[in-house]
């Protein structure tokens, strides 16, 4: 009777000890859990605080519409990367800096705008080129601020401008976020039929830029890009 009493006591003991662990179980894994949330919720890389000053104008007169078309499209790509704080244009000094011997880094950096880095340049037209010089500033580093600088030409017009932009935009992008590659010179096909007919058409990432590809006046579908582009 001794040897079964015992027998039943520890078989007893068992499933109380097996019961208060199930019972343990939910909080051990719900504090678990919230450790592993805590941790891992400060784990999100700090966004770049950028500011876009307004390129410079220089050249013929069509200069200061292509510059426009320039400033927003370069402040749009950099703001739908997902990866900087942007400025805002009303907290951004008044300055256009056309080289870095004119570029007042301290009036970017102090508040309102309060930048960490700051991208300027200039745009001008002659002779019918476009031509874009583009820098990009660290402001908390006076003595060696320039981080990149790039010069852009092509035939002067709309679609050439943003195109300059896009790709500024991603040497940006590609430079400050780790070499990952941007998505601003992106471009989307698909199939319209505002011209009467189903064709072929092309845009931006942006959905700027809407351009025919194909004319053949019958039904074009299912567009795919070759290898070779």
């Amino acid at each position: 009777m001794m040897k079964t009493f015992r027998r039943d006591r520890s078989l007893v003991f068992g499933r109380l000890l097996l019961l208060v662990a199930l019972l343990c179980w939910p909080a051990l894994r719900a504090h678990a859990q919230a450790d592993w949330v805590r941790t891992g919720s400060g784990l999100s890389a700090q966004r770049i605080r950028i500011a876009v000053a307004g390129f410079h104008p220089s050249g013929e007169t069509a200069t200061y519409q292509l510059k426009s078309i320039f400033d927003t499209t370069l402040y749009s790509d950099l703001q739908n990367a997902g990866i900087f704080d942007m400025v805002s244009k009303s907290m951004a000094p008044p300055l256009m800096p056309s080289s870095q011997a004119d570029v007042q880094l301290s009036a970017w950096a102090a508040a309102p705008a309060s930048a960490e880095m700051v991208t300027f340049g200039t745009l001008s037209v002659q002779n019918g080129k476009v031509a874009v010089l583009g820098y990009l500033d660290d402001v908390k580093n006076p003595q060696a601020p320039q981080i990149l600088g790039k010069q852009y030409s092509d035939a002067a017009g709309t679609e050439n401008t943003r195109r300059i932009a896009h790709r500024f935009a991603n040497e940006i992008i590609a430079r400050l976020g780790g070499g990952i590659n941007g998505i601003a010179e992106t471009t989307i096909y698909y199939v319209s039929a505002r011209g009467g007919n189903k064709e072929i058409w092309a845009m931006d990432y942006d959905g700027q830029g809407a351009r025919p590809v194909t004319h053949l006046g019958t039904i074009s579908l299912s567009p795919r890009i070759s290898p070779d582009n």
